[in-house]
Parts: structure tokens; C-alpha cells; sequence
């Protein structure tokens, strides 16, 4: 065991008794996520969101399309069951279709609906000016 230092008894205890300042208040700032950002609305309009349902719809059934083929007796080869149609050409097909739906589904742009400008007129500056265009006078 090692020694430790021995107290000096004539040392002050001023050090355990010394009073901290209080911890300052921390700011409560509001962060924004992708969730939470600009507008609160999702980055996907509901369009998007049904082309990427049927691209992942197009996707899952092209690999049920390509599963099977186990040969019911292992000593006889059947070519056919393997090689067919549907596993060697439909199944690829309807994937890349599928892949091809979710990537356009996610790069087509959400059209937003644009209220028409305020036709109304206010006096200012006598002349008459639409009233879209006040807040720059």
C-alpha cells in the first residue's frame, strides 16, 4: 500500500469551505432537424410517396417471381424449372422497373399550389398600387 501524504494540522481549511458561483443558465435554443425544418412539411408530397409504393411493390414482386425452383428429386435435372421464363427474364424486368419507379418517385418535385397575388388597391403616395406591392414603399 502506498503512503500517503500526511496533513499539515496547521493548514487552513479554507479550501473545503469556499463557496462556487452558481452555474449559469443554459439557453434553451430551439434546433431543428429534418422533421422539424422550414414549414413543418414532409419533404415528399403524397405523389412521391405513391410512385415510391408502387416501385417497392414492383421490386417485391419480381423477387417473389424468382424464388422456387428445387428440383423434387435430386437425382433428375429439370433445366426447365430454373431457366424459365419468369426467373431468368420477367423477375429482372419488374425489379428494374420497380428501382426505376422509387428513383423517379424521389427525384420528381413536389408542385406546390400558389395562391394568385391580392388584387385589391390601396392609396399611397396618391397613386393607386396593388397592394402586393405596399410593403416596398
Amino acid at each position: 500500500m502506498a503512503k500517503q501524504p500526511q496533513r499539515r494540522p496547521n493548514q487552513p481549511q479554507a479550501q473545503s469551505q469556499r463557496k462556487t458561483a452558481p452555474a449559469p443558465a443554459r439557453r434553451t435554443e430551439t434546433r431543428e432537424n429534418i422533421f422539424t425544418a422550414g414549414s413543418h412539411d414532409f419533404i415528399f408530397g403524397r405523389q412521391n410517396f405513391i410512385y415510391m409504393g408502387i416501385g417497392l411493390a414492383l421490386i417485391l414482386i419480381g423477387l417473389a417471381t424468382m424464388t422456387g425452383g428445387a428440383m423434387p428429386d435430386p437425382n433428375n435435372w429439370e433445366p426447365e424449372r430454373i431457366y424459365s421464363f419468369r426467373r431468368i427474364t420477367l423477375a429482372p424486368i419488374l425489379m428494374v422497373a420497380g428501382f426505376i419507379t422509387v428513383i423517379l418517385g424521389i427525384f420528381k418535385k413536389r408542385i406546390l399550389r400558389q395562391h394568385p397575388p391580392c388584387r385589391t388597391t390601396i392609396r399611397l403616395r396618391h397613386e393607386l398600387i396593388p397592394r402586393y406591392y405596399s410593403r416596398y414603399y
